[in-house]
């Protein structure tokens, strides 16, 4: 935000010294009144500056002094008004000048009037649009499977969502077993669109490939790039979607030593990415996954997978393969119990010690701190291609015994859209290929248990809003929720949970 001198305007006689001012003891109303709250540039063709007025009258019976007047968002706003001792007396008025020099084919910005009135502080929106191109790319990245001898493809649409034709002069494929085929060069007029599909073939069997497409424009930064990421094998999906689909089964053997999953499924390969936290309420919930796991994979793609019907059992303890570590101490273990998957991976450090084998460890760091998970009540929509609405539910939990303050972030990719949520984000944030980051942030207590049935409860923070899917094919990964927190170090600490996928027919 940034506060700037303007020139004055002032109707009427007015002493501006602060002499001038009605003490406080006198009897009486401070009020401003700020017209008007809205100003629209509308679409600006010429690149001259064009100018609109904000006029502030003193309503009441006392003077008010307006002490700042600021502006944010687009730099194409600024202002001018002078901010020497300004006081209006009961009936005079000023005027602030708002030159819009459009930057893109939206511009958004705000002025905000500070004073000693009633309302203290008085805001206008500012609008405008520029005759410029403008780009969106829907989805923003494509994942391929496919085994070695066949090929696999996936196709992005290019929307014009600007103010003038957008130019696609040029397409540019990385990545020798990726090829791009779709009408470009091509212009496309203010709303109008254009698929391109990218094929994927395995280059060997085992392998994973990244590459880029690149398309040259006529926007303002020249170019636009859609990731590329791929794995050879046998597709599969991963916990999230198995979970949400009913494909899944967790639960502990009947000694209580072994936890075991079970899959449901007569197609589909379940892949096991990353250690995930299972909870039961009526045994010790846990934390599973496989000793010598590799966390740089391609999602889902992992060191563990599931094939249908098959039986995966973890024992209590490593040094390698299958193994599970309780992620809190205090619950009585009873055997044969189910479990429920929240999609949250285990945290830091509670990881550590367990690829460490360090019970101990675990929960003496439980009992010291906070540790928040993020975890998801949406691990998987299903859509038709031509997009739609659906329901998400994120969370963020304590688990640990110590009460802490903690962030939660969801980024909604360019293209998707976010409303309704049940609590309103602190902040916006935008994020990698411009990503919309909501943020959100509560007081976690303390984990409890709960008199003689001795389950722990943990307090939580749940939202749920509409998400807005655009047209699609395929399978779409959403970037993982993350949570953000300090431990009692003070050291900062995040948690993440498993992408949403949503799967367009």
């Amino acid at each position: 935000m940034r506060s700037v001198a303007l020139v004055l305007v002032l109707c009427g006689c007015i002493d501006t010294t602060l002499e001038g001012v009605k003490s406080d003891a006198e009897e009486g109303v401070r009020e401003l009144e700020v017209e008007p709250r809205i100003i629209d540039f509308g679409t600006v063709a010429s690149a001259a500056p064009v100018t609109g007025v904000i006029t502030l009258t003193s309503v009441g019976d006392l003077p008010v002094a307006v002490s700042t007047i600021d502006i944010s968002g687009s730099p194409a706003y600024s202002i001018t008004w002078a901010s020497a001792d300004l006081v209006l007396q009961p009936g005079d008025s000023a005027e602030v000048i708002v030159t819009y020099a459009p930057a893109s084919f939206e511009d958004e910005g705000q002025v905000v009037v500070r004073s000693d009135a009633v309302e203290s502080d008085q805001g206008v929106q500012l609008l405008g649009a520029g005759l410029y191109p403008g780009i969106e790319i829907t989805p923003y990245s494509l994942y391929f499977e496919s085994e070695y001898g066949e090929s696999a493809y996936e196709d992005f649409i290019v929307y014009s969502i600007g103010t003038t034709d957008l130019e696609l002069s040029d397409m540019v494929v990385q990545g020798p077993q990726f090829v791009a085929e779709g009408g470009i060069p091509t212009v496309l007029a203010p709303g109008e669109t254009t698929t391109v599909r990218v094929t994927y073939t395995p280059e060997g069997e085992g392998e994973t490939a990244s590459g880029k497409v690149w398309l040259t424009t006529n926007t303002p930064i020249g170019y636009a790039i859609v990731p590329l990421e791929a794995r050879e094998g046998r597709p599969c999906i991963g916990l999230g979607e198995a979970w949400d689909r009913g494909l899944l089964y967790g639960h502990t053997e009947a000694d209580g030593g072994t936890f075991g999953l079970e899959s449901l499924a007569t197609d589909d390969e379940i892949c096991i990415d990353h250690w995930y936290v299972w909870v039961s309420t009526e045994s010790q919930d846990l934390g599973a996954g496989d000793m010598d796991a590799d966390f740089g994979g391609i999602y889902p793609a992992g060191s563990l997978n599931l094939l249908p019907g098959e039986y995966l059992q973890f024992d209590g303890a490593g040094p390698t393969g299958e193994a599970w570590y309780c992620v809190e101490q205090e619950q009585y273990t009873r055997p044969s119990r189910d479990y429920v998957f929240l999609g949250a991976r285990v945290p830091e450090p509670l990881l550590t010690y367990m690829l460490a084998e360090d019970q101990e460890a675990s929960w003496a760091w439980q009992d010291e701190h906070p540790v928040m998970i993020a975890a998801r009540g949406t691990n998987f929509i299903g859509m038709p291609g031509g997009g739609g609405t659906a329901p998400v539910t994120i969370r963020a939990l304590n688990m640990g015994s110590r009460s802490g303050y903690v962030e939660l972030h969801e980024a909604v990719p360019a293209g998707y859209t976010a409303a309704g949520f049940s609590v309103e984000p602190i902040r916006t944030e935008t994020g990698a290929d411009q990503a919309t980051i909501y943020v959100f942030d509560a007081q976690l207590y303390g984990w409890q248990l709960q008199g003689s049935s001795e389950q722990v409860l943990y307090d939580e923070l749940a939202i749920t809003y509409t998400l807005g899917i655009p047209p699609c094919r395929g399978r779409q990964y959403l970037p993982p929720m993350e949570t953000h927190w300090e431990d009692a170090d003070g050291i900062a600490r995040t948690a993440t949970a498993n992408p949403l996928v949503i799967n367009c027919e």
